[in-house]
Parts: C-alpha cells; structure tokens; sequence
C-alpha cells in the first residue's frame, strides 16, 4: 500500500449530494440537529426530478388530512400497503419505520420551513378500493410558492416546460382545467406550484439557515479511510477536481439511474427508452455507493410511465417525454406492432408499462416494447386534450391522421388486418359495456376522484373519422432500485454491515415499496421521509477528525 497525499478543499459535517425533495430535506434535518451542511448539486438547477413532478408526497396519517376531518388508521394503511407489495417489499420493518415518520417530517416541515401542502379534493389511493384504501388525505398537494423570495436563486428553480402555475387540485397537471385567469396572476407574480413550489419552499429554507449549495458540482466518488469509514467526496467543479471532507457523512440522493444505458441494461427488464426525468440521472449516487461495497437491492423495478411526445417540445437540448395521453378514456386502445391489445390502458401508470417488457414464447419477442400507438377516433380528438393538443386544434404532423383504420395502420407500420380485427372486436364488446379481455372500466384508478372506472367513462367504440394515433413510449418516472438502506437511511454493506458515514435517500436508495406504487406520490413520501431520517441520523454520528486523513492509502 502507497500513501497519497492531498489537502482537503473544504471541510464540513456532512455533505448532500443531491438537490431533489429527499435531498434538500435531508440537508434542512441535518443543519436542524447541529451538524453544517454543504450541498452539491450536479447541473446548473436545483430540485432535480421533484421540481418538475406534481411535487406530491404520499403520507398516510399527515395532520393536513386529520385537520379536514379524513380519518385514518395506521394498521389500515400497512394493510394496503404490504397487499401491494405482495411480499416484495425489500425489508418489511421498514413499512413501519415509513408510517412512524413519515407524517412526522411532514409536520415537522410544516412547523420548521416554508413547506405547506393541503388536500386536494377527490385525489385518493391508486387502489382505494382495496382493503385499507382512501378516496382522498394521503397524497399532498404544495401550496403556491412566490420566486421571488429566494432572490438571485429564484430563475435556478428547476421547472417543468408544460406545467401551469396551477396546484393539482386546480388542475395543474390536466390542461382540461386551467384557469387562466389565476395562471396570468401567478405568472405576473412570479408564483409557482406543485413539485416546483415544493423544492422551492424547502430551498428557501436552506437559505434562511445559511446552507451553502453548490451547483455545476457534481459528486464524483466517495472517500474512505482506511478503517473503511466514509470521510468525504471528490467532487467536480470547472473541470477540476476538489476535495470534501465530511466529519459525520455523506447522504447520497443524486436520483436514479435512467439516463445511464449501461446500467438499464445491466438491472432492468426490458429496455425503456423514454425517461421523463432532467438527464442528469445517471446513476452518480449508485456508483458511487456500489464502489464502496454497497448492498442493492429493489434493482430490477422502476417507476414506469407510458410517456408521449410533442415533437416541438425541448427540454436541455432533448425532447421532452411527457405525461398526458387520454389513454384511460372512451374511444381510444393501445395496440401493439400486430394490431393488437395487450393491457387495460387504463391501469395505473406505474403497472400499465409492466407489459412492454412481456416476452413472447412463441416468436421469442418482445411485441410490445416499440411501435406502440394509442389508437382513437375523433369522438376522443374533438372532446379531450390529447397530449399537448386541446379539442379545437388540428392535427399536428406527429399526431397522425387517416380516413381508415387500413390507411393508419399503413402509416404508423401496424399489422391492418391485426388492428381491423382488433379495433372491431373492442367495438362491438364497447357498446355492450364490457371488456371480457382486459376488463377496461373496472379499476379505480380508470375514475379517480369519480368513484372508479366505468363503461361511460373508460368504453366507448372506436367508429368516427378520421381515426388516430400517437406513439406510446416505454417511459419511466426514475428507477427504483439502489443501495440497501436501514431505518436511519445508513447504506448496509455486502456483508449485512452498516458502512460508517454513508446514507442514501430517494431515487439513490432502494424503495422501500418495493414493485408497488400505493398512490401519488409514492416516490417523494418515502424519499423525504428516509431524507428527514438520514439527516438527523448522520448529525447524530460520531464525529471523525477527517482533517488528520491527509493520506490516502490507495493500491
């Protein structure tokens, strides 16, 4: 062994790599119990994937809900949660762990930071009709933030190119809804909402407690002594690297891993091709943590979406994949390369993209990962947004148009005999009512907020031209899958061991979920939550006199 020598950049208690809502959380919680804080954020932005989402945490038994007078009970909400999960849950104490907490750091930013969020009205459990499920209370919705008061901050705020400054419930996400004169308002005001007002908020309160954040700074590999404690970070910053010491840790929540190719290939089944993410995901964090020996678990999920795309629409330098498609609703079906169904289009957003990734016996395939297209008629394109495009806009170029199901399946490379037979049979069950093959209107999720999914809302045939169809994408929100984390968010080893100074929270870590996806926001509750975790914890470690490390003993 050969020592190198080197001088610390900076020295601080505790290092966040990250921006996102677990990662600014975390830094709020660590400064909270004493320890000084320095952020790192890779890009030029902050908020990562939270500033450009609704910015909804998903927190059973929050006092917001108990304030409206929604009642929930602990025991209920495990109950749904593990009948999700069907035993896949990655360590099941951990659900506890999530129920205890979570309201508490809500709470806790309620009373301690600019964060506040209320209930939106008919935004319930993705299966609330599951033993344990609630029709509204346990998804949060951010209340409007004003830019202006981060100050030269304020344009840094990550954001979503497609978003109105509207709040879920006011139809933030659904342009059906917007109410443009509280949008010219907001605007005027520098006002914005949902995952943007959510980072906002909390960043601001990193700057009232004078937490430094460091952006373009990216983390690029973590520091170890040699009794294998984690001590700092080599970090990036113009092209140079520098060197952070950390007294008590390092948390890591730099995001998933869906930009990273390598690594899609290497965990994930199937290939998708479309994150909906900022691309600077790309698995930092995970290496990171895999180099010091890290456990993994939950590697070979994700939280997938079925995304489309308006051609017109960039976001940094790329297409920007987009949530909207009416998919769920009458007069539409999604059909493969072979004109066929393959899936209840109407299922949540999370299980509808499980069924690119089935692998066909028979032709040793896989028939439904691309040259996937929403079908509709014009019953759909004269009624509903489609994308970006409301009801009395024509056509675009990339929404394509035809006389006859022959004639579109001819220019969207669809099989028009699979697609006739398809769209014929669907039609005939649709003015029954029914859907014996893919059960279409019977979810919850078909009619959130309307009781459930029915044969009005979710069936309807497919018989008016001219007739459509759009690309739909194997999507993905982030990846799911990271190190192993215990119920203080410490990253547990290979070997079942706790590696000293090293915590992961969010889209880093694994989810604590496992395969399900109980309802909006099932990403950012347990990700802030295991962030509110984290951050007390490491405040808590031991204090490690990192400035005496001035060798490293390398091979």
């Amino acid at each position: 062994m050969t020592g190198k020598k080197y001088q610390w950049d900076r020295v601080v208690d505790v290092v966040v790599v990250g921006t996102g809502g677990a990662a600014l959380t975390a830094a709020t919680l660590a400064h909270d119990n004493g320890a000084s804080v320095l952020v790192l954020e890779k890009s030029a932005q902050i908020g990562g994937t939270t500033a450009i989402s609704g910015g909804v945490p998903w927190i059973p038994l929050n006092h917001y809900m108990e304030e409206e007078g929604i009642k929930d009970e602990y025991e209920k909400a495990k109950q749904y949660i593990l009948r999700l999960s069907n035993g896949k849950e990655p360590d099941t104490k951990l659900i506890d762990v999530f129920l205890e907490n979570g309201r508490k750091m809500i709470k806790y930013l309620h009373d301690y930071t600019p964060v506040k969020f209320a209930v939106p009205k008919g935004y319930g459990d993705y299966y609330a009709d599951l033993p344990g499920g609630l029709v509204e209370g346990r998804s949060l919705d951010p209340l409007p933030f004003e830019l202006n008061q981060l100050g030269e901050w304020a344009e840094l705020i990550r954001r979503n190119p497609i978003f109105p400054p509207l709040t879920l419930a006011e139809g933030g996400a659904d342009k059906d809804s917007i109410d443009y004169a509280v949008m010219a308002e907001r605007m005027e005001k520098n006002i914005t909402t949902m995952g943007r007002a959510l980072i906002a908020a909390l960043f601001k309160g990193l700057l009232d407690r004078g937490v430094e954040t460091l952006v373009n700074t990216p983390g690029k590999k973590l520091i170890q002594n040699d009794a294998g404690e984690i001590i700092g970070v080599i970090a990036e910053q113009n092209g140079q690297e520098i060197y952070i010491g950390a007294r008590k840790g390092v948390i890591l929540a730099t995001g998933g891993f869906e930009w990273n190719k390598e690594l899609i290939r290497a965990f994930l089944p199937g290939e998708p091709t479309h994150p909906l993410s900022p691309p600077y995901n790309e698995g930092d964090g995970l290496i990171m943590a895999m180099e010091v020996g890290a456990a993994l678990a939950n590697m070979s999920d994700a939280w997938w979406y079925p995304a489309t795309q308006d051609p017109s629409i960039e976001y940094e330098g790329r297409p920007f994949n987009i949530i909207n498609s009416p998919r769920n609703l009458a007069n539409s079906i999604i059909v493969n390369r072979f004109g066929k169904r393959f899936v209840n289009e109407g299922s949540t957003y999370k299980d509808m993209p499980r069924k690119f990734f089935a692998y066909d016996e028979v032709t040793q395939s896989y028939p439904n990962e691309s040259n996937t297209w929403l079908i509709f008629d014009s019953q759909l394109k004269d009624n509903h947004l489609v994308v970006t495009i409301a009801p009395d806009e024509p056509a675009p170029e990339w929404m394509i148009q035809a006389d006859s199901l022959k004639e579109l399946a001819s220019k969207i490379g669809v099989d028009p005999v699979g697609l006739e037979e398809t769209v014929n049979r669907f039609n005939e069950n649709a003015e029954k009512g029914v859907d014996p093959d893919f059960q279409r209107g019977t979810l919850y999720f078909e009619g959130m907020g309307r009781g459930g999914g029915s044969a009005e809302l979710n069936l309807g045939p497919i018989n008016k031209g001219p007739f459509y169809a759009i690309p739909i994408y194997f999507g993905l929100l982030g990846t799911s899958g990271g190190p192993r984390v215990d119920e203080n968010g410490q990253v547990v080893n290979v070997r079942g061991e706790k590696i000293p100074g090293l915590y992961a929270a969010g889209n880093t870590a694994m989810a604590i979920f496992g395969p399900n996806y109980p309802g909006a926001g099932a990403t950012i509750g347990p990700g802030m939550t295991w962030g509110y975790l984290s951050g007390k914890a490491v405040a808590k470690a031991p204090t490690r006199l990192v400035e005496q490390y001035q060798t490293l003993s390398q091979e």
